[in-house]
């Protein structure tokens, strides 16, 4: 796990310890959390950049719509592949 040393304003300060000691967490996991919460959003856009891109460019296919499998259907499709390779084989046994 990496060290992060950070300079903040005392005022900043007193809100995280406020709020640690409101949740019964310490102080380096309450800012952990916010900052984690901070960025989490940077992916999500990150991916919704990379969506829209991708669509001007012509080369996203929005998936299309399938009607439920059964579960006959769904064992015989895991029986065909059975044995395709190994990854599939984990994959199939885990139920995925």
């Amino acid at each position: 796990m990496k060290q992060l040393l950070l300079r903040i304003d005392d005022d900043l300060h007193q809100r995280i310890t406020r709020r640690a000691q409101r949740t019964g967490r310490s102080i380096n996991a309450t800012a952990g959390e916010i900052l984690a919460r901070g960025v989490s959003d940077e992916v999500l856009d990150a991916r919704a950049e990379l969506r829209a891109r991708a669509r001007r460019l012509g080369v996203l296919a929005d998936p299309l719509p399938s009607a439920p499998v059964t579960e006959a259907e769904r064992e015989r499709a895991l029986s065909s592949s059975k044995g395709l390779g190994s990854i599939l084989d984990t994959l199939w046994a885990e139920g995925r």
